[in-house]
């Protein structure tokens, strides 16, 4: 039995770090080798949460996910979360901070 030649991914030094993300949406500057879903967002704490895992030098980056209506004339953006999937737990833990926080804010009038 023979095993099949390794052949290099000939693109591999031509695409960008987050090639097959979905076009469109943004990140915190930082770079990953791989990436993970790890929740969909509202737009209020995309900013909240882009911001503290550039704090903790994790990468973060969001796209809109879909647009569902709650009720008529009520439409609803879901962020896409992705994360650096060798930081995955640590970012876990930052979204719940974060999701924590905003919880226990009062609303603004």
């Amino acid at each position: 039995m023979t095993t099949s030649p390794n052949v290099p991914d000939p693109a591999y030094n031509t695409r960008s770090l987050i090639y097959w993300l979905p076009p469109h949406g943004f990140g915190n500057g930082i770079h990953a080798q791989a990436w993970a879903i790890l929740a969909d967002l509202t737009e209020q704490q995309i900013w909240d949460v882009l911001l503290a895992l550039s704090e903790a030098d994790i990468a973060g980056y969001v796209a809109v996910e879909r647009t569902t209506p709650l009720q008529s004339g009520d439409p609803t953006t879901a962020w896409r979360l992705w994360v650096d999937s060798l930081q995955y737990r640590h970012a876990e833990d930052i979204l719940m901070e974060v999701v924590r926080a905003d919880a226990r804010r009062p609303e603004e009038c």
